[in-house]
């Protein structure tokens, strides 16, 4: 039997071509504003404008923002205004019947408002617990993933071919953690995200003594949205999904 052996130089050369930039974003309980990049907490709304609601007209939850001046630059995603996430209060946070709301604001009206912590709210069913967690992001180069569909269209290292470079891939193309861009991560089966963007996936997250954000059991949420509205700045059109194990 013919065995292909990948020497670590070599080895990184086949899966370079995969590589995507991706913001790898952080979640810490430092003092965040009302207009900060966050999760869980206060939204920043324009003035004039009603707190989202679903269609049975109750409040959506409030999961995240991201202030786009306070990430680091990525191509094709919006270098100023600010995008907020909202999905459904029910078992499923909106999922079965996709409801959701994702805002984007061009202009942001800076404040310097604390927006104070509050520990999680039992009577409120929601992923984040808590908050709100200051979100910050460090640009990085991601690999494909083996479990991704668009994993067939690079040479990647299989166990056959090379115990030591497939285990040492696994390491480096792990998509886990909350990002913005690159490629996503899923709990359970991969969905072909062809022609898709990551716009936010936000994991599982916590420290020694609390959760920050728990989708179901150690699950992960994420929103997708095409190339071509996510450079015409159109976010009327998004994915979103979430699972768990």
């Amino acid at each position: 039997m013919n065995v292909t052996i990948f020497h670590m130089p070599e080895f990184l050369q086949h899966i370079q071509k995969s590589a995507k930039s991706s913001i790898k974003l952080t979640l810490t309980k430092e003092a965040a504003t009302v207009t900060d990049s966050k999760v869980g907490g206060k939204p920043w709304l324009p003035p004039e404008m009603l707190y989202p609601q679903d269609e049975d007209r109750n409040d959506y939850l409030f999961i995240a923002q991201i202030n786009w001046v306070q990430m680091p630059r990525l191509d094709g995603y919006p270098a100023s205004g600010l995008t907020s996430f909202f999905v459904k209060e029910d078992d499923t946070f909106g999922l079965m019947d996709q409801s959701f709301q994702v805002l984007h604001f061009e202009e942001v009206m800076d404040t310097q408002e604390i927006d104070p912590f509050q520990p999680e709210d039992p009577g409120v069913y929601s992923p984040v617990l808590g908050g709100p967690y200051k979100l910050t992001g460090k640009l990085e180069s991601q690999y494909v993933p083996h479990r991704d569909p668009q994993a067939v269209n690079f040479q990647l290292p299989t166990d056959e071919d090379n115990q030591v470079a497939y285990s040492k891939y696994w390491d480096l193309a792990d998509a886990s953690g909350s990002r913005i861009g690159g490629y996503p991560y899923f709990t359970q089966a991969y969905l072909d995200q062809d022609g898709w963007e990551l716009l936010l996936q936000l994991d599982m997250e916590g420290d020694n003594y609390d959760y920050y954000v728990s989708w179901g059991d150690s699950g992960v949420g994420n929103f997708f949205i095409r190339r071509e509205d996510l450079l015409r700045r159109d976010f009327s059109k998004v994915l979103y999904t979430w699972d768990c194990l």
